[in-house]
């Protein structure tokens, strides 16, 4: 990835891609303007930017994607930690327990046995 950075409509984009992929432009096109209303022009100008950035391939009007969607989940995620939370994850996780009622025990499980798995030795 050139510019890593992706915007709410590109990850959109982006979303029907990860799920379609290879698929051709026409098809995204399609799709796009029957789930957004986009016109041609909007989607093939994301394309090429989405291209541009290394997220995506164009060969021959086939769309493949390059990045993974969990790639860049982390680094949406990440960022938007930094940017929101001074780089805090837990002032992150503080803020998001707060506007949620409560954790089930399941849920909680999950989260402590990842902390588990990525807590330094």
């Amino acid at each position: 990835m050139k510019d890593n950075s992706i915007g709410d409509s590109e990850f959109k984009l982006m979303e029907i891609v990860w799920d379609n992929s290879p698929i051709s432009s026409g098809d995204l096109s399609d799709i796009c303007e029957k789930t957004y209303g986009w016109k041609k022009t909007t989607v093939y100008t994301m394309i090429k930017r989405l291209s541009d950035k290394g997220f995506i391939t164009n060969n021959k009007a086939t769309i493949t994607y390059i990045v993974a969607r969990e790639e860049v989940q982390r680094q949406q995620s990440a960022d938007m930690v930094a940017r929101n939370f001074q780089g805090s994850l837990p002032m992150f996780v503080n803020s998001f327990l707060g506007n949620s009622k409560s954790l089930s025990k399941d849920d909680a499980a999950k989260l402590i046995d990842m902390i588990s798995k990525h807590t330094e030795s």
